[in-house]
């Protein structure tokens, strides 16, 4: 119920949509990691198996390059850890204690602070990245920001199913190419990243692919 809850907060999140952002074709083959099992009756169940993670955005947080910092205290407005799931404030890696299938989202708002004084194609790229290395961002998220006539807000959802190890160290990388960059802000209250395990192993014949 705790992770149905997750899904349902992030998909109702309301924000000023930004430019469309295209979206993989539906594909039969599996993404690069992922591992079949040999029960060819199997599917991904309809309920997480007890590993789950919420994380909000840290309040004011600056675009800035480099690692998201995110509020991971239990009891947060929005944040839910299941036990063993732990949030490294130092390196900002959310790190996973066993291994599956896992369904990880990311909804990301951005609302403008300030008044610009500048018209042009500013945008925000966002990317996770996963330790042990893999190549390749394992899901990422561009917005383009509308200049001050148009809006003061964008927003925008991506999610993945991937195959994580134990120990497993994620984090969410934030690339802005804002020429005001403290006219915007990431905002707290609708900035939220997550994901839950579905399967302890990739079921035969499932046709998996990237959801967004």
């Amino acid at each position: 119920a705790a992770c149905a809850t997750c899904v349902v907060r992030v998909w109702g999140v309301h924000g000023t949509p930004a430019s469309p952002v295209s979206s993989p074709a539906p594909s039969s083959i599996l993404p690069v990691g992922l591992e079949q099992t040999s029960d060819p009756h199997a599917r991904l169940p309809n309920s997480p198996q007890g590993v789950f993670a919420q994380l909000v955005v840290a309040d004011g947080a600056q675009l800035t390059e480099g690692p998201v910092q995110w509020r991971s205290e239990r009891g947060l407005t929005g944040v839910t850890l299941a036990p063993g799931v732990h949030y490294d404030k130092r390196t900002q890696e959310l790190v996973v204690p066993e291994a599956g299938v896992y369904y990880v989202f990311l909804h990301l708002t951005l609302k403008r602070v300030m008044a610009g004084n500048r018209n042009g194609s500013d945008s925000v790229s966002v990317a996770l990245d996963l330790q042990p290395y893999q190549a390749g961002a394992a899901l990422t998220l561009t917005l383009d920001l509308p200049p001050p006539p148009l809006g003061n807000s964008a927003a925008g959802f991506r999610s993945s199913l991937l195959h994580l190890d134990a120990g497993q160290r994620l984090s969410v990388h934030l690339r802005p190419r804002i020429r005001e960059p403290l006219s915007w802000q990431l905002s707290a209250e609708a900035t939220v990243w997550g994901l839950f395990r579905v399967a302890t192993q990739v079921p035969s014949g499932l046709p998996l692919s990237k959801l967004t």
